[in-house]
């Protein structure tokens, strides 16, 4: 018996070392959040650059590209521009009429971005990382700052997560004049969430946990308008930089936000989002919605024609009025 407890001890320890090891060198994902870009790009106008940079992939599905929806001539200046910032696995369909609305009410240009894998096939969701997503929406603001003297940033869930790196950063910050953040995702509401980030998980988790994502298809427009099925290392980015996020100092800013979304969001951790607003160095206003009964039943997707029909509108005049306490009419 003392024999055993020897060699079982000895096996231990021999374990113990390697896990010691991954624990402290990894590998980790990658999460590199610096992002700039060069407004010069956009010499023959936005909307030009935006087919020019999207004419690159042939899998778009039509309706999700990078543009931007003019509130009257095209490439014409409006007082204030919309940015629509998406979130994980979705499209700028995702909560659509509200971004439009938004616009409409304040007579601004839209801009939509595409954030990198998305909008394409399952498979192009590998090509998403930290760095290719910030990099989008530095873009993205730099076009809404082109076409609008003030930008008001609507971003949803991982998009939220984007939108507060950048208001924490000095240079992109400066194309933000306020944001409203629906269901931020700064961490996934799951007992498993913490292994996404394990060291070296791109490897073990894959075999253990299934190497394929399928979303449950609610509708002929979500399959459409969401990749619905993907492989299951696509995540892991995700999930290490919105832990990335809140880490960061969200006192450095003053950038005004309205924080939008539900205690019963079954997708990402609504305390987080508390945590987060009560941290948050610019003015602040909290929106806790109830979902409807016929919307979404994970409490995430809080508004727009696909999900969550009947709170569209409530949503278009919440930010609206919130917009108002913020100079903008």
């Amino acid at each position: 018996m003392r024999r055993f407890g020897r060699a079982l001890g000895r096996g231990l320890l021999a374990l113990a070392v390697p896990v010691a090891a991954l624990t402290v060198f990894g590998p980790y994902e990658e999460v590199d959040l610096t992002a700039s870009f060069d407004a010069r790009k956009f010499g023959e106008g936005v909307q030009v650059y935006f087919e020019s940079v999207e004419s690159r992939f042939d899998d778009i599905t039509p309706g999700t590209e990078k543009r931007v929806v003019w509130a009257g001539q095209a490439e014409t200046r409006t007082p204030v521009s919309v940015l629509y910032i998406h979130g994980f696995s979705a499209t700028s369909e995702e909560v659509r009429p509200v971004p439009d609305r938004v616009a409409a009410g304040l007579g601004a240009n839209l801009v939509f971005t595409r954030l990198t894998g998305h909008g394409r096939t399952g498979v192009a969701m590998l090509e998403g990382t930290p760095k290719a997503w910030m990099q989008d929406t530095a873009e993205a603001l730099a076009a809404a700052a082109h076409v609008g003297d003030r930008v008001v940033v609507i971003a949803n869930s991982t998009g939220a997560a984007l939108a507060t790196v950048a208001a924490l950063d000095t240079d992109l910050a400066q194309n933000i004049d306020a944001m409203v953040l629906m269901s931020p995702n700064y961490g996934l509401n799951s007992v498993f969430a913490p292994l996404l980030t394990w060291p070296a998980a791109r490897y073990w988790l894959p075999p253990l946990a299934g190497r394929e994502i399928e979303l449950p298809v609610r509708s002929e427009a979500y399959e459409r308008f969401w990749t619905t099925r993907y492989p299951s290392q696509a995540v892991l980015p995700m999930a290490a930089m919105v832990n990335a996020v809140r880490e960061m100092d969200l006192s450095d800013t003053d950038v005004p936000v309205l924080f939008w979304y539900s205690v019963g969001d079954k997708v990402v951790r609504p305390d987080l989002a508390a945590e987060v607003a009560a941290a948050w160095g610019g003015p602040v206003a909290v929106s806790l919605v109830p979902p409807g009964a016929a919307d979404d039943v994970h409490g995430h997707i809080l508004a727009g024609d696909i999900v969550s029909p009947s709170q569209t509108q409530a949503t278009v005049d919440g930010i609206l009025n919130w917009l108002k306490t913020q100079g903008f009419e």
